[in-house]
């Protein structure tokens, strides 16, 4: 059985895209952010949650790993100026395709998965994606949902039971800036990011990554 990587959160989407992987026959190892202080507990628990859900339907238990991505928030709010935060998002993304990666390397994964959908939200323009998927080069990143209607993906979320989950997790994330860039480019986002020890962060990531064990839910 192949193994991917899966970025799951608490929303809609990454939930779907981790029951389709499941349903193809896919052994998805779930990440999740944990952003605490700038975040409380009901994001992460949600996307517990939605594994526990989802390994039901494999019938199975899963691996998960949270990633403690508040050192992440406090980099950018110490190196970056005010104008520069508005890629707070897409540097975020990127360093959890990076803690993804180095998980896949570990579990002798093949892909990272996401339940990303094009436009769905400012960080998931094609601009926004080419920049995102550039942290981790030509490493395979699959995308279940990414030409999905909304309407079809709240239709399935509905159907199997991660609907409400995701929508009573409301717990805002507030390192999120008012005004995200929506079409970012790397020859102008390098020179930003390369202000934060991105080597370093990742290690303090990884080296801070806490299993959580995922088994199919009773009865």
């Amino acid at each position: 059985m192949e193994k991917v990587v899966h970025l799951l959160s608490a929303g809609i989407d990454s939930p779907v895209a981790g029951y389709l992987l499941v349903k193809s026959g896919f052994e998805p190892i779930f990440l999740t952010g944990d952003a605490v202080p700038y975040a409380t507990d009901v994001t992460r628990n949600a996307a517990i949650a939605h594994a526990r859900k989802i390994a039901t339907f494999a019938g199975r238990a899963l691996k998960m790993l949270v990633a403690p991505t508040g050192p992440v928030y406090k980099a950018v709010q110490a190196a970056w100026s005010e104008s520069e935060l508005k890629y707070t998002c897409i540097f975020c993304k990127r360093m959890l395709y990076r803690v993804a990666r180095e998980v896949a390397s570990r579990e002798r994964a093949q892909a990272i998965s996401t339940g990303e959908i094009i436009g769905e939200q400012a960080s998931q323009t094609i601009d926004n994606l080419a920049l995102i998927q550039q942290a981790v080069g030509s490493f395979l990143v699959v995308r279940p949902l990414l030409t999905w209607d909304k309407a079809e993906v709240i239709k399935l979320a509905r159907e199997i039971g991660t609907l409400d989950i995701s929508t009573s997790a409301k717990d805002p994330c507030k390192a999120v800036p008012r005004y995200p860039i929506t079409h970012g480019k790397i020859e102008t986002f390098a020179p930003i990011e390369s202000k934060v020890d991105v080597s370093g962060l990742l290690e303090t990531i990884v080296a801070g990554l806490q299993p959580v064990d995922i088994d199919p839910e009773e009865g």
